[in-house]
């Protein structure tokens, strides 16, 4: 397969072009792949390290890891691509999931690849824990 990389820097400029173009407003993200049925689910872990590494890369100094899903399916599959906070994966009021999918594909030998940011937490959120304002450890987790 060819190298990924530029997918995710395109994919991702796109996404905060899509946001306004100010990466501090950005503060979420997550990222996702659908495998054709010809396919294995390893075709989509492909896409952790240029998916990944792309949003981190464009959004400077982001240290959590990128949340991440992937699956085999046929034409119609959805994934919940799942959605964390940039800087600690415990912020829980940032924990979330955005739904892709296309009517006519994956096809059999085709990948569907995405990636997802989001600027805030979730409305009204509610679950307690760490909050944004509170990262202080800076290593990605709190």
């Amino acid at each position: 397969m060819e190298d990924l990389k530029p997918l995710g820097l395109l994919l991702t400029d796109r996404l905060i072009a899509a946001l306004g173009g100010d990466v501090k407003t950005i503060d979420g993200y997550g990222k996702g792949a659908i495998v054709g049925s010809a396919g294995e689910i390893e075709h989509g872990a492909l896409w952790h390290v240029p998916g990944g590494y792309a949003m981190r890369e464009r959004l400077g100094q982001a240290k959590a890891i990128v949340p991440s899903a992937m699956k085999v399916g046929a034409f119609g599959s959805r994934l919940d691509v799942p959605l964390g906070h940039i800087n600690a994966a415990y912020v829980r009021s940032h924990f979330d999931a955005f739904e892709v999918g296309l009517s006519d594909g994956p096809r059999a030998d085709e990948i569907l690849f995405c990636l997802a940011m989001s600027c805030g937490p979730r409305i009204h959120s509610r679950m307690g824990g760490l909050e944004e304002k509170d990262i202080k450890v800076w290593d990605g987790q709190r």
